[in-house]
C-alpha cells in the first residue's frame, strides 16, 4: 500500500502523459483526440501513417498518437502489411515511449467475438506488454456486458473509461485520472519501444520506402520514355474488360470511367458491356462476374471455368480488348493463396494476356497519405511477382470520387501506353479454355474434401447468416425495408442446409463472409453519417438499402443458387 501509494504521488508530478490512439474504422478515435485536446485537431478522414498531435491539459502536456485503423472483423491476416507496420511503429512517434494505450471501441453496435480475435491479434503486433499498459475506451455505451467485450476488459486489468461526449471537461477528467493509475501501476515507467521486434519492423518499413521511390521512379521513366520517341497516340476508341473479386469494387470501377451509375452494383450475374464517350473518346467497359479470394476457380458463382473466355467469344466486338484490368482492393492483404488464384483465372484468357493486363487497386481513399508503392513493397513477395507479371503496370482508383477525372484520364493514358507496347491481341478462347481445363483439373485444393456445390451451399448459408446479421444491426438504427420490394426467397431453407467441414475450410468461408460484411457495412455507415437532414436518403443509399434487403438472392450469383433452389425443389416435389 505504501509503495502504490509513493508511486500515486510520483505520477501526481508527472507533466506529460504520452498515449498511443488504437481502434477500427469509425471508432470514434478523433473525436476522442479532440475532447481530450480541446480543440479539433483530428478529422474523421482516413490514412495510414499515424498522426502526433500535442496540447495541454490542466497545466500538463499532452501527447497523442493517432494510429491507422483495421478492418473491426478483419483477421490480422486479412490487413495489409503497410498498415500493421505503421501501427507498430506509432510508438517511436512519442519517445522515449508511450505511458498508456488508450483501445477507443465504439459500442453503438453489439460487440461480437470477431471484434475481440481482430483486437486481440492487431494489439499482438506489440507484444503482451502492451496489455499492462491499456485502457478500454468505450464510445456511445449504454452497458459492458457483452462476454467477449468483458473479455477485452479483463486482459487490460479491469481498466475501461465510458467517455461521455456531452459532458467532456468530466470524462476528460475521469480518464487522465485513469491514466495515471496505469502509470503507477507500471512503476513510473512508460511502454519500451527498444524491443528488438519492434526495431525490427521500423527496418523492414524504412526498406519499403525506399524500395518504394526505386519503383517509382523505374515506372515514370519507362513513362517518359514512351512520351520522348512519341510512341503513345491517344486512340479514339478503347475497348477495356473488368476482372476482379466479389465486392473489389469492380462494378464501381464501371462506373467511374463513365461517371454515371450504369452498372448494379452486388449484382454482376453475366457479362454486361456499356459503351459511353469519355474524354471525347469512346470507350466500351465489359464487368465479367466476379470470382472468391479465397477459393479456386472451381468454386465460383456463375461461371464455370471457362466462362469468361466465352462471355468474351460471344461479343465480336470484345474478342479485341485493348486492355484487361485486374481490380484488386488496396485494403486488404495480398498473399500467395491469392496468386495462385488468380494465375488460374488469367489462365482462361491464355498467357499473352498478361502483356495487356493492369493492376487496378480500388479503395484509393483509404491510402491517401502513402504511395501505392508502399504497399506493393510491404505486401510482399504474391503482390510483386503480380505487379511484375503485369510488366509494372498499375494504377489506383477512389470510386468514392467519381468527380475525380484526373484518376480515369491517367489510366486511359496507361492503357494507350499499353496498345503502343503490345498493340491489340486476340483471345483463342478454344485453346485457353482446354488449357484451363487442363491446368486446374491437376491443381486440387488439398484442404477442401467437399464438391464444389456443397462448398457453395456452405458459402450461400454464411452470407445469408451474415445479411441477417446486417438487418438486425440496421434495426438498431430505425432503417426497416418498409417499401422495398419483397422476392420470393428459399433462404430459410437454404440456411438449414448443414454438412461437416474441416476448421480450415469454414475459417476460409468465414473470412469470405467477413469481407463481404464489413465491405457492405462501411457503405451503409456512410449513409447513416450522409443522411440529409430532412431524413431522405440518396437514390445511391436506397440502391445499397435494396441490395441488403435481397442479398440473399445476390450472394452466389447464379448458378449456384440455382442449384440450390432446384435441389430444394426437387425435394420437396418428392414429399
Amino acid at each position: 500500500k505504501l509503495k502504490k501509494k509513493f508511486y500515486n504521488v510520483l505520477v501526481s508530478f508527472l507533466t506529460e502523459i504520452r498515449a498511443v490512439v488504437l481502434g477500427w474504422q469509425k471508432s470514434d478515435k478523433a473525436s476522442v483526440i479532440n475532447s481530450i485536446l480541446g480543440v479539433e485537431v483530428e478529422s474523421d478522414k482516413l490514412f495510414v501513417k499515424s498522426v502526433r498531435k500535442d496540447g495541454e491539459v490542466n497545466g500538463r502536456k499532452i501527447t497523442l498518437i493517432n494510429t491507422p485503423c483495421w478492418w473491426e472483423n478483419f483477421d490480422l491476416q486479412d490487413s495489409p502489411e503497410v498498415v500493421k507496420q505503421e501501427l507498430v511503429c506509432s510508438v517511436f512517434l512519442c519517445p522515449p515511449g508511450p505511458h498508456v494505450f488508450l483501445l477507443v471501441v465504439n459500442l453503438s453496435l453489439a460487440f461480437t467475438e470477431e471484434n475481440r480475435l481482430a483486437i486481440e491479434e492487431h494489439l499482438s503486433l506489440f507484444g503482451e506488454k502492451i496489455w499492462r499498459h491499456t485502457i478500454v475506451l468505450l464510445t456511445q455505451a449504454d452497458s459492458v456486458k457483452d462476454e467477449d467485450l468483458q473479455l477485452i476488459i479483463q486482459r487490460c486489468g479491469g481498466r475501461y473509461h465510458a467517455f461521455d461526449f456531452k459532458n467532456k471537461s468530466d470524462g476528460v477528467k475521469g480518464l487522465l485520472d485513469k491514466i495515471d493509475d496505469v502509470v503507477a501501476a507500471n512503476n513510473g515507467k512508460h511502454c519500451e519501444t527498444h524491443d528488438d521486434v519492434l526495431l525490427d519492423i521500423q527496418r523492414k518499413r524504412d526498406g519499403n520506402e525506399k524500395r518504394a521511390k526505386a519503383r517509382q521512379e523505374t515506372v515514370q521513366g519507362k513513362r517518359d520514355l514512351l512520351k520522348k520517341i512519341n510512341a503513345v497516340a491517344p486512340l479514339s476508341e478503347l475497348r477495356i474488360v473488368l476482372l476482379g473479386w466479389i465486392v473489389s469494387g469492380k462494378s464501381s470501377t464501371g462506373n467511374t470511367i463513365f461517371n454515371h451509375e450504369i452498372f448494379p452494383i452486388g449484382k454482376t450475374q453475366n457479362c454486361t458491356s456499356h459503351t459511353g464517350d469519355v474524354n471525347g473518346r469512346s470507350v466500351t467497359v465489359l464487368d465479367t462476374p466476379s470470382w472468391w479470394k479465397y477459393f479456386s476457380s472451381k468454386f465460383n458463382p456463375e461461371f464455370t471455368r471457362a466462362a469468361i473466355v466465352e462471355c468474351i467469344g460471344h461479343s465480336q466486338q470484345m474478342q479485341f480488348p485493348h486492355a484487361m484490368i485486374l481490380v484488386i482492393p488496396g485494403d486488404t492483404s495480398f498473399k500467395n493463396e491469392q496468386k495462385r488464384i488468380i494465375e488460374e483465372h488469367m489462365a482462361t484468357l491464355g498467357e499473352d494476356a498478361w502483356r495487356h493486363t493492369i493492376v487496378l487497386f480500388t479503395w484509393g481513399d483509404r491510402f491517401p497519405d502513402i504511395s501505392i508503392e508502399q504497399h506493393i513493397e510491404s505486401e510482399g513477395d504474391a503482390l510483386q511477382w503480380l505487379i511484375e507479371k503485369c510488366r509494372n503496370r498499375f494504377h489506383t482508383f477512389d470510386n468514392s470520387n467519381k468527380n475525380n477525372r484526373d484518376q480515369v484520364t491517367e489510366l486511359l493514358q496507361k492503357i494507350d501506353e499499353v496498345v503502343a507496347e503490345n498493340s491489340l491481341f486476340c483471345f483463342n478462347t478454344q485453346s485457353a479454355a482446354e488449357k484451363n481445363i487442363c491446368d486446374t483439373d491437376t491443381q486440387q485444393d488439398e484442404e477442401i474434401t467437399l464438391d464444389a456445390d456443397r462448398v457453395m451451399e456452405l458459402l450461400q448459408k454464411e452470407i445469408i447468416n451474415r445479411c441477417k446479421g446486417i438487418k438486425s444491426k440496421l434495426k438498431r438504427w430505425g432503417i426497416d425495408f418498409t417499401g422495398c420490394m419483397e422476392t420470393k426467397s428459399h433462404s430459410s431453407m437454404v440456411a438449414d442446409i448443414n454438412f461437416s467441414a474441416d476448421e480450415k475450410l469454414m475459417e476460409k468461408i468465414r473470412r469470405e463472409g467477413c469481407r463481404w460484411e464489413v465491405t457492405l457495412m462501411d457503405s451503409l455507415l456512410n449513409i447513416k453519417n450522409d443522411e440529409a437532414p430532412d431524413g431522405n436518403m440518396n437514390p445511391c443509399s436506397s440502391d445499397v438499402l435494396r441490395w441488403v434487403q435481397r442479398c440473399d438472392e445476390y450472394s452466389l450469383f447464379g448458378n449456384g443458387r440455382s442449384y440450390i433452389v432446384s435441389r430444394l425443389e426437387d425435394a420437396e416435389t418428392k414429399a
